[in-house]
């Protein structure tokens, strides 16, 4: 620092004409020595950052989904006493704990009109993660496989049943053998998977994404035998969900054409499952055509629109759709960075709720539907038991 002492202004007009024309060997090499070690600090620092971003890119890269330490939960518990009991194995079709606002899914309508109480395990992904396209799968591993990785480890169809297994056996040790059999003949079993397993498929080729479909659709049928080994029975009581044609979600019309293999995807996925539920021994299984139940609500409007109505009553529109289309909430990156979320005036006229799931009409259309299908069929309301009804059928 400079302590400069003037005693007349000659003295400082000199010491002024000074430091102008004589910096020299005093001020230049403090001021350059100051700003070296200042860039050489920045030069540093900046090093530091950049081989921290290179480390942290390359360990998450090289990190796979089964090694991901999975969030931590409080453990699933399961009602001590119930007089019907529907538990629930899915994604986020399902799922009635997601941070969604649409309001009732499909479960807890058909809980409703069966007066039971609903043990939901349906998984969806963290709301952080709701553009990286993540949901719960039938198999994790298939994941890996195929190089999907996360950085939330969504429960999975082993998974959940593992945890409700677990909980299930907390609750009934001790009980008698009468009164676990009661458990389970008042119980009804959901299974709902397949969107998220497709969505994950449609820019794999289609022989890679064939043989994932068989394995996976062997996973699914191969935890219903371990559910039924592990209960001690073979009269337990299922409603298996077929998928969707992920192509008619709002989400996919950006896609393009490199998916045109999808359809024949789907149609790998409901063929195989209606398959091996047909084969299914150890229970009774009413299957749901999810994708019949959503196309004929789109084909219905589109029906409606043109003012063509039909012998099997679709064409009038009777559910008041305004729009089978577009999504009546905006979603992906855009909208998590915003702080609200931009909704349609009537989400009971959109069919689709966001750009990956159904609206909170046809969900209520859904639960309706599969209620009057197990009719006869999973519910003894009937004298004589049906086989299927117009989207579904016992296996």
């Amino acid at each position: 620092m400079w302590q400069l002492f003037l005693t007349s202004e000659t003295s400082r007009r000199s010491e002024i004409q000074a430091r102008h024309y004589s910096i020299g060997p005093i001020l230049v090499p403090r001021y350059s020595a100051a700003m070296m070690r200042i860039f050489n600090r920045l030069y540093a620092l900046s090093a530091i950052a950049l081989c921290t971003v290179f480390i942290t890119g390359w360990i998450l890269t090289s990190r796979t989904f089964s090694n991901i330490v999975p969030l931590a939960s409080a453990p699933f518990q399961v009602a001590s006493t119930f007089d019907q009991r529907l538990v629930v194995f899915g994604d986020s079709w399902s799922d009635n704990q997601s941070h969604e606002s649409q309001g009732k899914v499909w479960t807890d309508w058909l809980c409703s009109m069966l007066s039971c109480h609903q043990e939901n395990l349906a998984q969806t992904a963290s709301p952080i993660l709701k553009g990286k396209n993540i949901g719960a799968v039938v198999d994790n591993k298939e994941l890996d496989l195929l190089g999907q990785l996360s950085q939330t480890h969504v429960a999975d169809f082993k998974s959940q049943l593992q945890q409700w297994l677990d909980a299930e056996a907390t609750a009934t040790k001790g009980l008698s053998e009468e009164a676990v059999r009661s458990r389970q003949d008042r119980t009804i079993f959901v299974v709902s998977f397949g969107v998220w397993d497709l969505w994950g498929l449609i820019t794999k080729d289609y022989d890679t994404a064939s043989k994932s479909v068989e394995r996976r659709i062997a996973t699914l049928i191969g935890q219903l035998d371990m559910l039924s080994e592990r209960l001690g029975t073979t009269d337990l009581k299922f409603i298996v969900t077929q998928t969707v044609d992920v192509t008619f979600l709002p989400k996919f019309k950006s896609s393009g054409d490199q998916y045109k293999d999808t359809v024949r995807i789907l149609d790998k996925w409901n063929r195989k499952l209606r398959e091996v539920t047909k084969e299914w021994s150890h229970g009774t299984v009413y299957l749901f055509d999810t994708n019949a139940f959503m196309m004929d609500r789109i084909r219905d409007w589109q029906l409606f629109t043109a003012g063509i109505e039909e012998e099997n009553g679709l064409g009038k529109n009777l559910d008041g759709w305004e729009n089978v289309v577009e999504p009546c909430v905006e979603s992906g990156f855009r909208v998590m960075m915003s702080k609200e979320k931009k909704q349609c005036e009537d989400p009971d006229k959109y069919l689709f709720w966001n750009e990956m799931h159904l609206g909170p009409l046809a969900h209520q259309l859904m639960g309706t539907e599969v209620y009057h299908g197990i009719d006869g069929i999973l519910l003894k309301n009937e004298v004589s038991p049906k086989r299927h009804n117009r989207r579904g059928f016992a296996a």
